[in-house]
């Protein structure tokens, strides 16, 4: 049986600069596959709160986030056996050419920090996006409807977020986004979160919870057959990936929204993880990402 130990992950920084330097990470979103829907007060279906209600998930590709592009990270992968729910917490693992785990002398491996996970689900088209701050595979979920903090201090700028993120001063997170005409409208979020207000200032991007952001573009992927999970290359990988140097490439719709009422919601699962490898890839680092700029440029 492996041992476990925390990943080695150094916080110094090799030289210094007046620019801000870009941070990395690694990430997974996982398709999760629902076996029995909830249903809210009105009768319109919602994610399930009960890890029992799911049948499991069908895991990506390990991704990672370096200099502003996405890349797979074929070194490292996500373990887990969610065939008995409650799930475990599950592992990401590096590995070798052969995809066999990486182990010290005394068969001890070294799992990536984990630094945030959410649930991400679009319901149908009269809900707004659902989120809940914990792994709906492993505890009971709260799910909630996702909100926006305007960040008084940056005008335009919209942040995703949950009552409980620890978001900076200012009032309350809204159903809106803070900015006129976001180039990420209706790519990410649905037209119901346009501002209200023809006196708002220009949308100036996208941050807030790094998780719900990666699964709002998970979302927009195709829906695929059931058990695969392919589909999000499209979003995050090759020469036609959408989110391209902090921007968000596509005008489109998405396409991974149950189209009726009567469809079960898309559910992704987005677990960020510190990447070792990265001297830029510290929970300061990923809380500055979130919170003081935008992930998504306009």
């Amino acid at each position: 049986m492996l041992k476990q130990k925390s990943s080695k992950h150094g916080s110094s920084r090799k030289g210094s600069s007046s620019s801000q330097p870009t941070p990395g990470f690694l990430f997974i979103a996982n398709k999760l596959v629902i076996r029995e829907p909830g249903r809210d007060d009105y009768h319109h279906l919602i994610p399930p709160s009960s890890p029992n209600y799911y049948r499991g998930e069908v895991p990506s590709k390990v991704m990672r986030y370096r200099n502003g592009e996405v890349s797979e990270a074929a070194d490292w992968r996500w373990y887990r056996d969610a065939s008995t729910l409650p799930a475990s917490d599950g592992q990401l693992l590096q590995v070798d050419a052969r995809g066999n785990c990486i182990t010290d002398q005394y068969g001890q491996v070294y799992p990536a920090e984990e630094y945030k996970t959410f649930g991400v689900a679009a319901c149908n088209p009269l809900l707004p996006i659902m989120v809940t701050e914990h792994d709906p595979l492993v505890t009971i979920s709260n799910w909630e409807l996702l909100r926006v903090f305007h960040p008084p201090l940056i005008p335009g700028l919209s942040q995703v977020t949950t009552i409980t993120s620890t978001m900076g001063p200012g009032p309350g997170p809204l159903l809106h986004v803070a900015g006129r005409s976001p180039a990420w409208i209706p790519g990410l979020l649905p037209l119901t979160y346009k501002a209200p207000r023809g006196n708002a200032p220009h949308s100036t991007g996208l941050g807030g919870e790094l998780p719900i952001v990666l699964g709002l573009m998970a979302l927009h992927a195709p829906p695929g057959i059931e058990m695969s999970n392919h589909s999000i290359d499209s979003v995050f990988l090759g020469h036609n990936r959408l989110w391209r140097h902090g921007a968000w490439t596509s005008a489109d719709a998405p396409r991974g929204h149950p189209p009726t009422a009567s469809e079960d919601p898309k559910v992704f699962i987005v677990k960020v993880f510190l990447d070792p490898g990265n001297q830029y890839s510290t929970r300061e680092d990923l809380h500055s990402f979130e919170w003081e700029r935008a992930i998504v440029r306009d």
